[in-house]
């Protein structure tokens, strides 16, 4: 398992961009080849990256054999530590799109839990903001509980929920001894919360609680970009908004 020396200094994590998409994510642009992430991540002056491609319904297991491709695309890359893992589906309680063996492949785990836009996630029967707070919740128990994850990939977001226009309704409904007691569960286990630039920049007010809490239980956090794209790879270009909202 990834689990770095526990810090709270962002001009530290930012050296670390754990969440990055290859051409393997169709989502990914075409410019998101290995080499030119690489390239860009050492222009950057980072010292570790992850590669983390989509896992999808329709290429079960798949991530696995593309990690394969992917380091031998690698090569003998002496400058830059670099983890090739995947963004890992948890859709629904106890749900998972991969078999764990398949998961176990990957050198770095980062699971996420509100894809909410894609068919095979499980909704919530109560739709209200409240609903879908309390799903995320359990279903971030259920990998604690049930699967070996490093991470956890934009955390609590509600930007794929269609339902509400405004997606600090759902963020609004974690209490501090939510938020305080799920991060403590992931810590002992020795699992990491992101600190998603989309998402910090997106809902300043939650994620500064959210950290600082994070910081009072004690729990590791990675900075990931989720880069689709190279200007997204730098994840030191974001030190100033990070500190600005989180400190």
């Amino acid at each position: 398992m990834f689990f770095h020396e526990k810090t709270y200094d962002i001009d530290e994590l930012v050296r670390h961009n754990m969440h990055i998409h290859s051409t393997f994510s169709g989502c990914a642009k075409p410019e998101m080849t290995v080499s030119n992430i690489i390239k860009t991540a050492k222009e950057a002056g980072l010292s570790l990256i992850a590669i983390t491609n989509h896992d999808g319904a329709s290429k079960k297991n798949e991530l696995a054999k593309e990690r394969k491709i992917i380091l031998e695309e690698i090569g003998d890359e002496k400058d830059i530590k670099i983890l090739v893992g995947g963004e890992l589906s948890c859709t629904g309680i106890g749900k998972f799109l991969n078999d764990e063996e398949c998961d176990l492949q990957m050198d770095y785990k980062l699971y996420t839990l509100n894809h909410f836009h894609v068919s095979c996630w499980d909704q919530p029967e109560d739709k209200s903001p409240r609903g879908y707070a309390v799903q995320m919740l359990k279903m971030a128990e259920s990998v604690i509980e049930m699967r070996k994850a490093d991470c956890f990939a934009h955390p609590f977001m509600a930007g794929y929920i269609k339902c509400f226009e405004d997606k600090t309704l759902v963020t609004n409904e974690y209490t501090d001894n939510e938020l305080g007691d799920i991060m403590e569960k992931a810590n002992k286990k020795e699992i990491a919360w992101e600190l998603n630039t989309s998402a910090v920049l997106g809902n300043p007010e939650f994620y500064h609680r959210y950290f600082q809490i994070g910081k009072e239980v004690g729990c590791v956090f990675n900075v990931g970009t989720d880069a689709h794209k190279l200007c997204n790879v730098n994840s030191r270009q974001f030190a100033d908004e990070l500190k600005r909202i989180l400190y």
